[in-house]
């Protein structure tokens, strides 16, 4: 079946009917309850959390079902939508290529605090965000940490340092998913978007990892995600043999055609409606690498935003969660929607799915 497919306020010029996000998720929770990472508790509290956004209460389940951690902001393949060529992050409060958000690392202590304050009822902590999330020095040492307490782990990364010594240490230290996204088979048309992306060198490590997962006999769910955009499509069926030929999950998604307008055919013709509430503030946080606790991932590319409050040693994360700031965001939204609201205003995405 054919479908039409929007990205933010931007309506794509091509259709198709290849996303599996929903079969992806089936299997990531069958995969958590063979390795215990779910119990009756977490499942009530996504439940509890799932019928407070249903009804729009003030107060949800004792923990969110998702966090998102930013450990560093830093990328090594300076995509068109996301970065300049010198790969300065754009501030997306602007539409100018000239603004940007600067590049900070995250101590890892934050994120533990994070597994510490939630781990009884939490599902899932994905120690990335806005970056390259094998940049980070600690994100081994994150991955472990979160494995150790039972919680899932997922983590989207380019695949450019996806080499067999990182590989190994990603499933010694028991990472539950990876995403690995492309914009193209081959250099010249992955390379439209990635600047500096290698999708020979992609590949390859894709099939490292596989026979490391098989000879560690490693749990792992690996995912090809390909980003189409119209200059890509012709290159779709490629990208889906090779991941069936290796065996993994492959999933095809709409880019962001951010700075690409002319190429893409984008249209601006959403007809979204900013009264409609998001399910994050009932569902999830986010700590991006400058401390700020957030209610979602999109503020981490927004320079001019009002967080939840900063993160310090002291800080309680459980109480901020049944806290007045978190009330008071959810009171907003299930009034207003996103209408008022400095960040959300200009988020037109469908909530948790949309990521997760």
């Amino acid at each position: 079946m054919k479908k039409v497919l929007y990205l933010g306020k931007y309506r794509l010029g091509f259709s198709t009917g290849r996303n599996s996000y929903f079969f992806v998720k089936i299997k990531i929770i069958f995969a958590a309850i063979y390795q215990g990472k779910i119990t009756v508790k977490k499942i009530w509290n996504a439940i509890v959390c799932n019928l407070s956004f249903y009804f729009k209460t003030q107060k949800s389940g004792k923990s969110p079902i998702i966090i998102s951690v930013d450990l560093w902001n830093e990328c090594n393949e300076n995509c068109v939508f996301c970065r300049g060529s010198d790969g300065k992050i754009y501030d997306l409060n602007s539409n100018k290529e000239d603004s940007f958000i600067p590049k900070i690392k995250l101590d890892v202590k934050y994120f533990k605090q994070a597994v510490d304050a939630f781990k009884e009822n939490l599902l899932m902590i994905i120690p990335y965000v806005n970056g390259e999330p094998l940049m980070h020095k600690d994100i081994y040492e994150a991955i472990n940490y979160a494995n150790k307490n039972k919680l899932l782990t997922l983590i989207a990364s380019n695949g450019i340092l996806l080499n067999n010594n990182n590989s190994e240490k990603l499933i010694e230290a028991g990472l539950d998913f990876l995403k690995v996204h492309i914009s193209g088979y081959t250099n010249p048309i992955h390379q439209i978007q990635h600047r500096k992306g290698n999708v020979d060198l992609i590949l390859k490590n894709l099939e490292n990892i596989v026979k490391t997962k098989h000879d560690k006999k490693s749990n792992i769910m690996i995912m090809l995600d390909y980003i189409l955009y119209n200059h890509n499509r012709h290159e779709v069926d490629l990208a889906k043999k090779f991941a069936d030929n290796l065996g993994i999950l492959f999933n095809v998604r709409p880019g962001n055609p951010k700075f690409m307008e002319d190429t893409e055919n984008v249209q601006n013709t959403t007809n979204f409606d900013f009264r409609r509430a998001c399910d994050w503030p009932w569902k999830a946080l986010t700590l991006d690498c400058n401390r700020n606790i957030n209610p979602c991932c999109e503020y981490s590319v927004f320079s001019s935003k009002t967080p939840y409050q900063k993160i310090e040693d002291s800080t309680d994360l459980a109480k901020l969660w049944t806290g007045q700031s978190v009330i008071n965001f959810r009171k907003e939204h299930a009034k207003n929607g996103r209408v008022n609201l400095d960040v959300c205003k200009k988020c037109d995405r469908v909530g948790l799915g949309f990521k997760y």
